[in-house]
């Protein structure tokens, strides 16, 4: 039986902007292996294809209060001890259409939904799950923000040009990433040769 890969996407709630690429992507994906409408409980909504080795889970909650989200995911759902579980969020530090795959662990984290989500998953990685943050760039991020300009421009719509173009681009690049990581069971030693890898991959196909 497949390891399942479980995606978690986290945003906030209301209109679809920078902030919520992580919802627009997992909803694309979705459409993409034909999963039906997700089961809302509450602090999330779940889906999952035929053998439950794709699992969809949508945060309801706000970015910066994501963890609960995923307390809530963890200890309701029977998820299996070894599962693949990959965060979806908007990564304003990469620029429309790449995608990039890291891990958790970095210690001064500027994204929000990361950030509150670090410490909790950090103490279940390696032993009940294996977790991995995807990040979709939204950029190129507004020259010379400061916090005040980042936290408006973040909340800002796409253009619909850059909306097709996760859509095109990122869309494709994250389903290459899927593959991937299954077919590695999650076990990715060096982080930089798997990215480039998947670009790679993602090109010749």
């Amino acid at each position: 039986m497949m390891t399942p890969v479980v995606l978690f996407s986290i945003g906030n709630p209301g209109p679809l902007n920078r902030h919520s690429t992580g919802h627009m992507v997992l909803k694309e994906l979705m459409e993409n292996y034909d999963i039906k409408q997700p089961v809302n409980k509450n602090l999330y909504a779940i889906a999952s294809n035929e053998d439950s080795s794709l699992i969809f889970v949508k945060s309801n909650t706000y970015m910066n209060e994501s963890s609960k989200a995923w307390l809530k995911l963890r200890d309701n759902e029977k998820i299996p001890t070894g599962a693949i579980v990959i965060v979806l969020y908007d990564d304003f530090e990469n620029d429309i259409p790449k995608v990039k795959l890291s891990k958790f662990g970095k210690k001064s984290e500027s994204h929000n939904g990361i950030k509150n989500l670090q410490s909790v998953m950090m103490q279940d990685d390696g032993v009940r799950f294996k977790f991995f943050k995807l990040g979709i760039g939204i950029g190129p991020k507004p020259s010379g923000a400061n916090k005040a300009s980042m936290s408006s421009w973040v909340l800002s719509p796409f253009t619909l040009q850059q909306k097709q173009l996760i859509v095109d681009k990122s869309l494709d690049l994250c389903i290459t990433h899927l593959k991937e990581i299954a077919s590695l069971d999650g076990e990715i030693d060096n982080i930089d040769k798997y990215n480039s890898r998947v670009i790679k991959k993602n090109i010749s196909e």
